[in-house]
């Protein structure tokens, strides 16, 4: 891993990106303090590898501010962009339950900040309390869930539901952000082709097609929620009352 930039200390502002993970704010309190007691923060710039696939191991990971995509690329050499997170999400825990390596390259999609628990620590606190990997199984497993349902999705649904789906869980952060409107994906026209295994100019249509019925607003960069109720609509979202 590259790093621009390295600081020990969280500030205050990143304590509170933090308690806005549904994830960490479960965690018990001593489990907290000793993920921010033993964390660093890092930055780094736009491009740069986070850690590549085949890679040990290093511990977990959580974005504090920017993004990063987790990419796969085929013998063909064809990329494909598996997710695109942001703040506050957490991830590399995979290669923590097997000891195994790492499963994607991850990248630095724009200029970003991620909080870092090294592996050496977070054995040492599982070690003490065996107790605390409950909480990082509930971690893989709600990623597992969301997993199976972009499979699923893959296999059956039309573009447009799945368009409408991947707009969702960016940016409500896979379930893991609530976030306050007006709401923005940041994410490029491409990225969304990359991501759902559609040509550019089919995610331009589909795009088109629901700014004309106010859904969203195309923009340079990203694209705006302008209605998120219709958006689940779209996307044919049942949520459970």
């Amino acid at each position: 891993m590259n790093e621009t930039f390295r600081s020990g200390a969280i500030t205050q502002k990143q304590r509170a990106v933090l308690k806005g993970s549904e994830w960490f704010a479960a965690l018990e309190p001593a489990f907290q303090q000793a993920v921010l007691a033993s964390s660093r923060v890092i930055v780094l710039g736009a491009g740069e590898p986070v850690f590549h696939r085949g890679d040990p191991g290093d511990g977990l990971y959580c974005v504090l501010s920017g993004a990063v995509r987790f990419d796969t690329i085929a013998p063909s050499g064809k990329e494909l962009i598996v997710a695109l997170i942001e703040a506050p999400e957490w991830f590399g825990e995979i290669a923590l339950f097997d000891g195994g390596v790492r499963t994607n390259d991850v990248w630095v999609d724009v200029p970003s900040t991620l909080l870092h628990l090294p592996l050496r620590h977070l054995t040492r606190m599982l070690a003490s309390d065996p107790g605390l990997w409950e909480h990082l199984g509930r971690l893989v497993v709600r990623k597992l869930r969301v997993a199976l349902s972009l499979l699923e999705d893959m296999a059956l649904e039309p573009p447009r539901i799945r368009l409408a789906r991947c707009l969702i869980n960016l940016f409500e952060g896979y379930g893991q952000r609530k976030p306050e409107p007006p709401c923005r994906v940041r994410v490029s026209q491409e990225r969304l082709g990359m991501m759902l295994s559609l040509t550019r100019q089919t995610v331009n249509e589909l795009l088109r097609q629901m700014e004309k019925e106010s859904i969203i607003e195309c923009e340079r960069g990203g694209v705006r929620i302008l209605d998120p109720g219709r958006l689940r609509k779209a996307a044919r979202v049942w949520i459970a009352s």
